[in-house]
């Protein structure tokens, strides 16, 4: 009796757990600006992520911009003391929390790989998706050494590259268009399953990726595949999360939706 009663209370709390609800607060207007996507931190800060360039807009709504003078690939925020920014599919910036480089800025460069995708794990180490040999690399930036090296990523359903990394607990997910490819801290490929999201706006936040298909907000948890709709959301560029709050991109407003 225990082990059920123990059980039904375990259930309680993961259906609790999905019923979150989003609630319009605020909005933001972005008009003259060209903004291609956005992305929060645990501080409550926002991005503003143009071609070359980073506004971020503090909490207390004051804003610092900084000038990559590179094409911005990909931005990693997930440590609100450090932002991270991969440029030119072969050069990394660490940043403080203030925007201000904390060291000379990192090529990632060789005869031998390209990354076309980058995660950074802490400040040493990196995983990349290495296009010129269809593999995962785990990377020390630092030394600008690979460690370990996967075998040959077999893309399916007509993938053709890899846009995207997240890295949860142990286990490396890879983003494709039409599929999500897992793999462990090993660089072990553990399986894969579809999920048709090109051309979407999609956002990782722990164990689940949110995305938006037909207008409508969804989140997958990676762990167990169950997918769980939302909300409805018209002409959306790019989505971001955080603890509390989901942050949508239109094309004149930013629009913040508490999470109750």
């Amino acid at each position: 009796m225990k082990s059920i009663f123990y059980l039904l209370i375990y259930l309680f709390f993961l259906q609790f757990s999905y019923a979150q609800t989003f609630v319009l607060e605020d909005s933001i207007s972005i008009e003259n600006k060209v903004i291609k996507k956005i992305d929060t931190d645990l501080n409550q800060s926002l991005y503003l992520i143009s071609e070359t360039k980073i506004e971020k807009i503090f909490s207390n709504k004051k804003t610092k911009t900084y000038n990559s003078r590179n094409i911005i690939s990909s931005i990693d925020s997930s440590n609100p003391l450090r932002l991270y920014i991969y440029s030119n599919f072969n050069r990394l910036d660490i940043l403080d929390e203030q925007l201000n480089p904390i060291q000379d800025p990192i090529t990632i460069s060789s005869t031998d790989f390209m990354p076309a995708a980058l995660k950074v794990v802490d400040n040493q180490f990196c995983w990349f998706y290495d296009i010129i040999g269809n593999k995962l690399v785990y990377y020390n930036y630092q030394l600008q050494k690979p460690i370990l090296n996967s075998k040959s990523v077999y893309l399916k359903n007509n993938d053709q590259s890899i846009e995207n990394i997240h890295v949860y607990k142990n286990l490396v997910f890879l983003k494709a268009p039409k599929t999500i490819y897992v793999y462990d801290d090993y660089g072990n490929f553990k399986t894969n399953f579809m999920l048709e999201t090109e051309n979407s706006p999609f956002h990782f936040y722990k164990n689940a990726l949110f995305y938006i298909k037909n207008n409508k907000l969804f989140s997958i948890n990676l762990e167990n595949q169950q997918t769980t709709p939302f909300l409805d959301l018209v002409d959306v560029k790019s989505i971001a999360f955080n603890e509390t709050n989901l942050f949508t991109l239109t094309n004149n407003y930013i629009y913040v939706y508490g999470i109750k």
